[in-house]
């Protein structure tokens, strides 16, 4: 069997009119009774609309936190880590270029040197300067030692093609991340500016061009930094 259930306002009506029939009968205990009913369910309906704006109000802050951190990837983040792998591809191509150029400068040199003391070592043989010409064949043998380990440094710096290639291929990610952020951003209504002004906590580092937040700029701050990342 079904039972039906009864419209608050229904309830409401029955409590007034046994209200009102109590009055018009002098029944005080019936009055009273009707009195603490109507009370109750005022009460309840008050309990329940403040539940009801709780609700709302957590579902409103929730969605305001999610349309945040939306905003913060999309208008802020994504845009700086992408500076950040930048900055990354730059310095370590600024250093391998620098290291390859001083290699090419000293190459000549060891070379010049190995040879002027080959040449040198082989006028003064058969003579009696033995001193000296183990002093030239020393230092022939320490240019092709320092000409051999400029040239591992110099293949070493391959590093960098490997590195570059790596993070060119993170960043062509980030900037689909930052594409796909934005569109979500945009049909879902969130405001971008929401992000202006906030700070990023995760991303802390040196100074990078065009990135202002999460950057450290004294000895302090690396300190910090270092402690933070326990070390």
């Amino acid at each position: 069997m079904t039972v039906a259930h009864q419209h608050p306002a229904d309830g409401r009506r029955l409590a007034l009119a046994r209200l009102n029939a109590a009055f018009e009968a002098g029944d005080e205990g019936a009055f009273e009774a009707a009195l603490r009913e109507l009370d109750g369910d005022r009460q309840a309906r008050a309990t329940a609309g403040m539940q009801r704006v709780s609700e709302l109000l957590l579902a409103a802050l929730t969605r305001f936190r999610s349309e945040s951190r939306i905003a913060a990837l999309a208008a802020r983040e994504v845009p700086e880590a992408r500076l950040r792998l930048d900055h990354v591809i730059g310095i370590t191509a600024d250093a391998a270029n620098r290291t390859i150029d001083i290699i090419e400068q000293l190459r000549p040199l060891t070379d010049a040197t190995a040879r002027r003391a080959a040449e040198l070592a082989d006028s003064l043989a058969g003579g009696s300067h033995d001193a000296i010409r183990a002093y030239l064949e020393d230092v022939q043998q320490n240019a092709t030692r320092i000409r051999e380990n400029l040239m591992e440094v110099l293949l070493a710096q391959g590093f960098q093609d490997l590195t570059g290639q790596i993070i060119r291929s993170v960043r062509t990610l980030v900037d689909e991340i930052e594409a796909i952020l934005k569109e979500l951003a945009c049909s879902a209504g969130v405001n971008l500016s929401l992000a202006e002004g906030g700070t990023t906590g995760a991303l802390q580092g040196p100074a990078v061009p065009g990135v202002t937040s999460g950057t450290v700029s004294g000895q302090d701050d690396v300190d910090d930094l270092i402690a933070g990342l326990g070390i």
